[in-house]
């Protein structure tokens, strides 16, 4: 029986909480043990050559990976230009790279970053390869597949990078396992996808280009946007202060970036699929909003509450000074979460150019807050993030919400209960800190964890019994195998 897309979706998320539920166990384990491995330094100059190649990648894609998964009809002629299209702009993006390594080594003044960025430009022809068979994976839902490919890739990058680390590699063992990694990832996605043979002859894919234009150059602002404290931090702050601010900032994210990268894989090409229906996408919207910050919140706002002694038990005294800059990310996250979820629907019903304009405005914010911060050091750096986030959405909410007709009223409604459950929580678990007669490091944060869990879910059900019917419902169909 063919399934709806409402349970298409579920199923989209079920086998993506699958992939990453699966390998978040090893990854979190493998991380904390590379860590201690590692020094800051190592993780400060990985976090310099992320923000070149990540930059960098979202010019060698130029959306037309999305494109391919929003356009109503293709061909198979389309799918070879786009093919060639993408194969051209990977090499020329790696070349550019490779020759302005050294550059851009002596800009930072690390010249580490010079061989690491080089051989990180292996990454982009793997990319090349692995992008329309991606798009065409997502544009037919085989959310199944996608996340058995996703569990292989996420475990051969933990293993190569903990053997590498136990190697004395250093930040070898960071380049080199995410290589593997996506290497592993895009065997897997050719071997399963229809041969599709790259031609240069590109004209007739003019519309998957403007589309695909805006959505890049929307992904482009974006990466600058949100490496842009790296970047100007990486110039004017020590490796050590650097590394410390990219742990945090990984440590308070990892929760965010691995659940929006589930949702926004199954919200992107589902809302595709609705955007000549908009009363019904703004339902299943705020119905993903709302389920989202049920989520979102109380793992977010707990890493906060907890940072101290998490930090204390799972990295070490040596990291002490990331406890301040975790906590303060992990309480803004949940914005930036509806951040990302509104600006993918907006790509979604073909508005990749708002999209833009939004990411150029945060863009710009984001240089005169961190411009501005990094001159009172990593505090300083930490209080412009807090300050970027929160102004870039209230300027860009506007516009936002008149192309996809929802409110601020609306989600107001929909995330209440769990914002106001999520505060209480806090104050119970600051409070009990101080009560709490317990010396072993590992015993107090278990039982922090616990009374913040409690006093959430306990108000959680005093103020809104429908979330729970709500979830109850997601999580029937979510057993259902489709």
């Amino acid at each position: 029986m063919r399934l709806g897309l409402e349970q298409q979706a579920i199923a989209g998320v079920k086998w993506g909480a699958v992939a990453k539920l699966s390998t978040q166990v090893v990854s979190w384990a493998v991380t904390l043990l590379v860590v201690r491995l590692l020094v800051p330094a190592d993780y400060g100059l990985m976090a310099l050559c992320g923000v070149v190649l990540t930059t960098l990648s979202g010019l060698a894609e130029l959306g037309l990976g999305a494109s391919l998964i929003q356009a109503r009809t293709l061909t198979d002629h389309d799918l070879k230009r786009v093919a060639g299209a993408l194969w051209l702009l990977n090499v020329a993006c790696a070349a550019v790279i490779f020759l302005a390594a050294p550059l851009i080594a002596t800009v930072f003044a690390q010249p580490r970053l010079d061989a690491v960025l080089r051989v990180s430009t292996v990454q982009l022809l793997l990319g090349a390869a692995a992008a329309v068979p991606e798009a065409l994976a997502y544009r037919a839902l085989r959310f199944r597949w996608l996340a058995a490919a996703d569990i292989t890739a996420g475990l051969a990058t933990s293993a190569a990078t903990l053997a590498l680390a136990l190697g004395g590699f250093g930040v070898w063992s960071l380049v080199l396992g995410t290589i593997g990694g996506a290497a592993v990832r895009t065997v897997l996605l050719v071997a399963r996808s229809p041969l599709i043979r790259p031609t240069l002859e590109l004209s007739g894919i003019g519309s998957l280009l403007r589309f695909g234009g805006a959505w890049s150059g929307a992904r482009f602002a974006w990466q600058l946007t949100y490496q842009v404290d790296v970047l100007i931090a990486g110039r004017f702050l020590t490796q050590e202060a650097v590394g410390i601010y990219s742990v945090a900032m990984q440590l308070a994210n990892l929760p965010l970036q691995k659940g929006m990268s589930i949702v926004n894989g199954v919200a992107f090409p589902a809302i595709s699929r609705l955007q000549d229906d908009l009363p019904r996408m703004r339902r299943r919207l705020l119905d993903a909003i709302r389920v989202l910050s049920f989520g979102a919140v109380p793992a977010l706002w707990g890493i906060s509450a907890v940072a101290g002694e998490f930090v204390e038990v799972a990295l070490g005294e040596d990291w002490e000074a990331v406890v301040p800059t975790l906590q303060a990310i992990a309480l803004i996250a949940p914005l930036r979460m509806l951040a990302t979820l509104l600006a993918t629907a907006l790509s979604a019903v073909g508005r990749a150019d708002v999209e833009l304009v939004n990411t150029l405005v945060s863009l710009a914010v984001a240089i005169v807050a961190f411009g501005l911060g990094v001159r009172w050091g990593l505090q300083g750096l930490t209080a412009a993030y807090v300050m970027a986030v929160g102004v870039s959405f209230a300027l860009n909410f506007p516009r936002t919400v008149r192309i996809v007709q929802i409110s601020a009223r609306d989600i107001v409604n929909a995330t209440r209960s769990t914002f106001l459950a999520g505060a209480l929580m806090l104050v119970c678990v600051n409070a009990a800190r101080a009560g709490l007669p317990i010396e072993s490091h590992a015993l107090r944060l278990m039982g922090l964890i616990g009374v913040g869990g409690v006093a959430y879910t306990a108000t959680l059900l005093l103020l809104d019994r429908a979330i729970w019917r709500q979830m109850l419902t997601i999580v029937a169909a979510l057993r259902e195998r489709p």
